[in-house]
């Protein structure tokens, strides 16, 4: 279901760098979740609105290898362990090397997330490229499911500098704007703990 996308100047960003400490230390992306890594849910509709599709990983690089073989990434040391940020980060400037203006990014534990939801943020990212788009739904932010500017690298990294690793406190210096996809709730649900799993 691709859809009207620019893919020259967007690529998708899959944050597969968590630690898992909900899920006993297990790689999340690679949890299954109705039969399949919850990665590969979350990498499928990437690819199916926005190409290429860039993974974050700092653990289990030959499996998700198997997804996008030549587009996995580990963070720098210098940024390692600092959370979703750094996978961020990492990605930015992943997509300024292929000449990307912007990253459309998605957790890996969401495995339920539709390509409507991320072509709305795509869409609406086209309308103002100078700000990152994030979703919002039912009142509550999703930081991580959004559209950012590989612009705001030099920023994020100000911020891991200085230690903040808060995700929303980012999003706000960067004059995020909320897309609310209040019709979406269930694609949004986090499944990072092992009850989130019982139902695979």
């Amino acid at each position: 279901m691709k859809q009207q996308t620019d893919h020259q100047h967007i690529a998708g960003l899959l944050l597969a760098g968590g630690e898992g400490r909900r899920l006993g230390g297990r790689d999340k992306g690679m949890v299954p979740w109705n039969g399949r890594p919850m990665a590969a849910w979350v990498y499928d509709v990437l690819s199916s609105v926005t190409s290429p599709v860039l993974i974050s990983a700092n653990r289990s690089q030959e499996d998700y290898r198997q997804l996008a073989p030549d587009q996995v990434f580990e963070d720098d040391d210098s940024i390692r362990g600092q959370g979703p940020l750094a996978g961020l980060l990492t990605g930015l400037k992943q997509a300024a090397a292929i000449d990307a203006d912007a990253v459309l990014v998605c957790p890996c534990d969401t495995p339920e997330i539709t390509p409507e939801v991320l072509s709305c943020l795509v869409d609406a990212w086209r309308k103002a490229p100078k700000h990152p788009v994030i979703a919002e739904c039912e009142g509550r932010a999703h930081p991580l499911h959004g559209v950012y500017p590989v612009s705001l690298a030099p920023l994020l990294e100000k911020q891991l500098q200085e230690g903040n690793r808060r995700v929303m406190v980012f999003a706000e210096m960067a004059g995020a704007i909320e897309v609310k996809c209040d019709d979406a709730a269930q694609a949004f649900k986090n499944r990072n703990r092992p009850e989130d799993l019982t139902d695979t």
